[in-house]
């Protein structure tokens, strides 16, 4: 099989980006190897490219842990 969308459109595009970006929020997908930071006192930073009127972008994420 394959994991394609359908012929219809939504209401609202990417009506979860319009919901999170509309209220001040943003959300983080598909992020790996979360289990080697400490449960707390790390840093995450998440640098997104500035995409003119996009609701959403590829990030670079990284952590920041005292040692």
């Amino acid at each position: 099989g394959i994991d394609a969308g359908g012929a219809f459109g939504m209401d609202v595009p990417f009506p979860c980006h319009n919901y999170l970006l509309g209220n001040n929020k943003y959300g983080l997908t598909q992020l790996r190897n979360l289990d080697k930071l400490p449960t707390t006192g790390a840093i995450v930073i998440a640098a997104p490219l500035k995409i003119v009127g996009g609701s959403g972008s590829p990030t670079r994420v990284f952590a920041l842990v005292s040692k």
